[in-house]
């Protein structure tokens, strides 16, 4: 009896015909039986080249994108500092700019638009201020560190994740109302003693404190960013919003396999398990911007219990969030305003205003 073929009996066909080539996608077949596809594949498909690599994959198998996910995949309209030629991109469109008006007609974080992400919640707002400021300097800290590996591939990962968190930073800024401009000024314009970094931020000194900064600091975004795509479903900017918890999910397992590492090693067991207690017990403070109210306690709690799942040392988180003091950071936030004033002041005329 004839087969009819059924989305089932449809194989995808990729083939690598030599070790230095990619493997690319040569066609399709149907095939009533799954032992036979790749036979059928490697007359098909192999018959006048030589193949170093055949592989067959069912098509209902396969995860395929849809027209639905292209918002997903546009990444240079989702993280356009990841892309070639974006600084001198950048140069030439900030040029041609006309003037800003002067920093503090920017710089009053109580002015926003009404249509910016929590614009009726204030305190949704101060939260994530708070960690934009952590994230800037987690990232210029991670700059300080790429050079330090041996091994080339970690230094490539702390350098994406160091870019990732400036750039972070910055999203949330823009999606709270701030334009570029205002954001230069928040970043590079305040005086220490203007900032409200976490405590944690102190800590940022060896490398097993930097783990452990990196650790608490990507889950009390990912934490953040779950409870505001919570509170504000109709938010238009609610895709940024995923877009950050996504990546930092990401940074967060690449700190956690770290954490693991040092905490199973003889040689650094010890030294980790200080670092890790230090900077979680300094890290009540990440959602400290209303300590008595039920958001940041939701937070807290919530941060702890991913904080715990570190593989690491047990966690010293407090059992309640603790409010944010200015003027800390200490040399750790110094050395970050220096590097980033430094690096503007050696740009080209009207890329920062």
């Amino acid at each position: 009896m004839p087969n009819n073929p059924n989305e089932s009996d449809i194989y995808e066909v990729f083939t690598q015909s030599g070790s230095s080539t990619a493997l690319t996608h040569a066609g399709s077949l149907v095939s009533p039986r799954r032992d036979t596809a790749w036979y059928l594949a490697k007359e098909t498909y192999g018959r006048r080249d030589d193949l170093v690599t055949l592989w067959v994959v069912r098509r209902t198998d396969m995860i395929v994108s849809t027209a639905e996910d292209r918002d997903l995949l546009a990444a240079k309209t989702r993280l356009p500092h990841r892309q070639p030629g974006f600084p001198t991109a950048r140069r030439r469109d900030r040029s041609a700019l006309p003037e800003v008006p002067s920093a503090p007609e920017h710089s009053d974080p109580s002015e926003h638009r009404d249509d910016a992400l929590g614009a009726d919640r204030p305190e949704l707002r101060e939260l994530w201020l708070a960690l934009a400021d952590d994230l800037f300097v987690l990232g210029n800290r991670l700059g300080d560190r790429i050079c330090d590996y041996i091994d080339l591939e970690e230094a490539l990962a702390i350098g994406s994740i160091g870019q990732e968190a400036v750039a972070h930073a910055g999203t949330i800024l823009t999606l709270f109302g701030f334009d570029q401009a205002a954001v230069d000024v928040r970043f590079f314009d305040r005086a220490q003693a203007e900032w409200q970094v976490s405590r944690a931020v102190e800590k940022l000194t060896d490398w097993p404190s930097t783990v452990a900064c990196g650790l608490v600091f990507a889950a009390a975004v990912t934490v953040l960013a779950e409870q505001t795509l919570a509170l504000e479903p109709d938010a238009a900017q609610l895709p940024a919003v995923a877009a950050v918890r996504e990546e930092q999910l990401v940074h967060l397992d690449h700190w956690r396999r770290w954490a693991r590492a040092l905490a199973a090693w003889p040689e650094t067991k010890a030294e980790f398990a200080d670092a890790f207690a230090e900077v979680t017990g300094a890290a009540g403070d990440l959602f400290g911007g209303d300590p008595q109210g039920l958001l940041a306690a939701t937070l807290h709690q919530r941060l702890a219990a991913l904080v715990s799942d570190s593989g690491g040392a047990g966690s010293r988180l407090p059992g309640h969030p603790l409010s944010r003091t200015a003027g800390l950071g200490g040399s750790t936030l110094a050395h970050a305003l220096s590097q980033g004033r430094t690096v503007r002041d050696t740009y080209a005329a009207g890329v920062f205003s």
